[in-house]
């Protein structure tokens, strides 16, 4: 017979059970207590993270205007527009005729065909997102938000707008927009060098996000304000700009140039109020800094002789000479090895120091040089601000290039005496002038008027920095000189610096320089000149390089655009006539 297994004892088996059911239970208690007794405050921090967000809040970029309050660069608001697809649904008609419907409707004011809407709306980057448009303007956004769509939202943003196109864009410069931030920034131009005041400081806001998907403020959260951007009031004069450009853009054209620059500045102030240049850009569709140079402080060329006012003031000063010093003009010279010739000669010429300017002979400039020791020549030529920034605030200013006595070669002091073996800039030329304009003391050149913040306080610029360079005597006498240069111009059938009323004073200048293909095979021609004569309130400073068309003396080249932008800144800044006449300067010598 089989042997029964005993059966368990109910009793026992019911305890055991028992006994792991309390330990099973024990374990969620355990764990409880972990959770809500000492782990509590640790999660709660990380609910909360999971429900806070930071919303960064753009400040708006402030604008630049020019000295009349015309605005050059201003920040308008745009919208990118985004859409939701499972949100685009209705009970009256299918999800696909619903998309097609919003599709329809949207595709005017995105600037979109409607099969170009539905395929995004149709394939968004993410299962509840899509970006429809960006850079939407506020007339387009408006349109967008009447049609109260489902599903579609717009989010706002800044851009930049030129409103005259490139009318200063060399000043200006250009913005791009921060990929991380968002914010509009600065690339090149004022643009740039005041990027921390244009901008502002964006702010931020603390949200918690409801179980709804809304946004829901913080109370007692540390929010921060958004401080808008300061506008920027420039000394330009639009109108002036404007028509220094197209001056400089029709005389390029006509000879072929590969540049043209024009700077006018108020020497009384140094005020500039134009810096025009041919070829320019158009800030709004520029995104590369390599392409905005601003030629006027950032391309070098050596001044030819408008530079002998510079080693005239220092033989006038310290080498014992004055305007009516005289010298035999041979057909050529040679000093320091170099033979030395000028563009027109005539047996028996016997200039003063001032013929010798006013019909700018390198031969009789030569021999005026060897009046003063090359350290002489040399502190004049830096105190008129050659070899150094100006410090007028625009990025990438160079300090051109003046080398220093220790490095000259025999010949260096005789040939920087005409203005070859240095470089310049159009601003630093300009300066020279302006300087000779106020009776020697050169006044900082500044872009800048003044400045407006963001709660509406307007607050002038500080005057510029001057320093005097020369005597007033001397400043005087050159004045005097310069203005024989229109009429000795006018009888070479070059009448640039003759305008009625005014007695203009003027100087003259062309260059040979390398272009790193063949040595002295470019030229540079310049114009020079302050109006009214007598107490001038302007100066242009006109440079053309490398004309290939019709010349390249300085009056045949840059001539014509002095003359015009002279015109019409004596016009545009109402600037009467002053009745004057040309001094009687002795220019020859028995």
């Amino acid at each position: 017979a089989r042997r029964l297994i005993p059966r368990g004892d109910p009793g026992r088996r019911l305890g055991v059970t028992l006994l792991a059911i309390i330990f099973v239970l024990s374990l969620f208690a355990g764990r409880l207590v972990q959770l809500q007794g000492m782990e509590s405050g640790a999660y709660r921090k990380l609910a909360l993270v999971e429900q806070e967000k930071t919303n960064w809040l753009p400040a708006l970029r402030g604008s630049i205007t020019g000295a009349n309050g015309q605005v050059l660069a201003m920040t308008v608001a745009t919208y990118t527009v985004t859409a939701d697809p499972p949100q685009i649904t209705s009970s009256k008609m299918t999800t696909a005729a619903m998309q097609q419907q919003e599709a329809n409707e949207l595709a005017a004011p995105l600037g979109l065909t409607p099969d170009a809407v539905l395929h995004l709306i149709q394939s968004p980057t993410s299962q509840q997102y899509v970006k429809l448009a960006t850079g939407v303007s506020a007339q387009a956004s408006s349109q967008i938000a009447a049609l109260d769509l489902p599903g579609i939202y717009q989010t706002p943003s800044y851009a930049r707008s030129y409103p005259d196109g490139d009318v200063a864009a060399n000043i200006i410069g250009f913005t791009g927009t921060n990929n991380k931030t968002g914010v509009l920034t600065g690339g090149a131009g004022l643009e740039l060098e005041d990027n921390a005041l244009l901008s502002g400081q964006r702010g931020r806001e603390q949200v918690q996000i409801g179980t709804d998907g809304q946004q829901i403020p913080l109370a007692g959260s540390s929010d921060q304000p958004v401080v808008n951007g300061s506008d920027l009031r420039l000394t330009i004069v639009p109108a002036l700009q404007y028509a220094a450009e197209q001056a400089c853009a029709k005389q390029v054209a006509k000879t072929r140039a590969s540049n043209c620059t024009v700077v006018i500045i108020q020497p009384h102030t140094g005020d500039v109020l134009a810096m025009a240049q041919w070829p320019t850009f158009n800030p709004a569709t520029l995104t590369n800094a390599a392409q905005a140079t601003n030629l006027a402080v950032q391309a070098q060329f050596q001044p030819g002789s408008t530079a002998k006012v510079i080693t005239a003031s220092a033989a006038f000063e310290h080498g014992g000479q004055t305007p009516m010093s005289a010298y035999t003009i041979p057909y050529q010279i040679v000093r320091g090895g170099q033979v030395i010739h000028d563009a027109e000669w005539a047996p028996g010429e016997r200039y003063t120091i001032a013929g010798i300017i006013a019909h700018s002979s390198n031969i009789g400039m030569s021999q005026v040089a060897g009046h003063v020791s090359p350290q002489v020549q040399y502190d004049y030529l830096r105190a008129f601000g050659l070899g150094q920034p100006t410090g007028i605030g625009l990025p990438g200013e160079t300090a051109g290039d003046l080398p220093a006595p220790s490095s000259w070669y025999p010949d260096t002091r005789y040939t920087l005496s005409f203005g070859q073996g240095v470089a310049v800039t159009a601003i630093q030329m300009a300066e020279v002038y302006a300087t000779i304009a106020n009776g020697g003391v050169r006044v900082q050149p500044t872009l800048v008027e003044g400045t407006t913040n963001s709660a509406g306080k307007y607050t002038p610029a500080a005057p510029s920095p001057s320093k005097r360079v020369i005597q007033a005597k001397t400043a005087h006498e050159l004045l005097q000189i310069l203005q024989q240069v229109p009429a000795i111009d006018q009888a070479g059938d070059q009448p640039w610096g003759i305008i009625p009323g005014y007695a203009i004073a003027a100087k003259t200048g062309t260059s040979q320089e390398s272009n790193g293909k063949c040595a002295l095979c470019v030229y540079g021609s310049s114009y020079i000149g302050m109006a009214p004569g007598n107490n001038p309130q302007l100066v242009i400073a006109v440079n053309v390089q490398n004309p290939r068309k019709g010349g390249y003396y300085g009056d045949v080249v840059a001539g014509p655009v002095f003359y015009q932008v002279a015109k019409d800144a004596l016009a545009i800044l109402d600037i009467p006539p002053d009745g004057a006449v040309p001094a009687k300067v002795r220019l020859t010598a028995p």
